[in-house]
């Protein structure tokens, strides 16, 4: 079984991050790729056999203008962490002749309804409501490139995710780093860089690690993510708090 993360890019412009574990939790790959042939070709080898594909792009939109209903919930329930959605529409021209995941899961044969146990899947994911559940952290990690962020705390931000991640080694399931070549190079570039462009090179293979991470966690504790959202009007699974659990059972 291969746990796969996919950073990906609405559109073919920008850079995807791509990342597999396998069920011992050891990283096999991190890297990056930009046109939907390159990930096809990246992805295919990781995808022909069992494997859950965790996807952090909308698969599914269906709303003519505004949020998801699954980005609404999303924002809700995470909100208070500073972990809300981008808004996907069909009045946005990513998304206005279908969504860039669903064409990709389609094309490698992946089922994407969260309720249908096939053992080839692939699920739409969000790293940042995920980090602060996994790390029981107050507010996100500032790692993401903003106006007013200047190259050390982008680093500062970002090699505190690396070291939560590593720290995974002992968690359940586990999340074995140190001995993957990628993740040496990764670690050693985020050190190393002199720009945020430098950062944002390695930023979104690190996205797909966390990606990758999800879909790991929520096969080893069903009973600690939920699924926002159907697969009629787009959906995001996501590790959640026992409170925030109790919160979205209740509705």
């Amino acid at each position: 079984m291969y746990y796969v993360g996919v950073d990906l890019a609405w559109g073919q412009n920008k850079i995807t991050g791509l990342a597999v574990i396998d069920a011992a939790g050891e990283l096999l790959a991190a890297t990056q790729r930009k046109t939907d042939d390159e990930i096809l070709d990246w992805l295919t080898p990781w995808t022909a056999g069992p494997c859950l594909v965790a996807i952090d792009a909308p698969i599914i939109v269906t709303n003519p203008t505004g949020n998801r209903p699954c980005e609404s919930l999303v924002n809700r329930h995470f909100g208070k962490y500073n972990a809300s959605c981008h808004s996907a529409n069909l009045a946005k021209p990513h998304f206005a002749n279908g969504t860039r995941a669903l064409r990709l899961a389609d094309q490698l044969g992946l089922a994407v309804d969260p309720q249908v146990r096939s053992d080839r899947r692939a699920v739409e994911v969000y790293p940042h409501p995920a980090i602060v559940v996994l790390f029981d952290l107050p507010k996100i990690l500032q790692y993401k490139h903003k106006p007013r962020r200047d190259l050390e705390h982008l680093r500062r931000e970002l090699i505190r995710l690396l070291n939560y991640l590593e720290a995974l080694d002992t968690a359940s399931p586990p999340l074995r780093l140190r001995d993957s070549t990628d993740w040496q190079r990764i670690r050693l570039a985020t050190l190393q860089a002199v720009r945020k462009a430098d950062l944002g090179r390695v930023e979104d293979s690190i996205d797909a690690v966390v990606c990758a991470y999800i879909a790991a966690y929520s096969e080893a504790n069903p009973a600690a993510v939920r699924v926002m959202g159907d697969i009629e009007t787009g959906y995001i699974l996501t590790p959640v708090t026992p409170d925030i659990a109790r919160a979205f059972d209740s509705t």
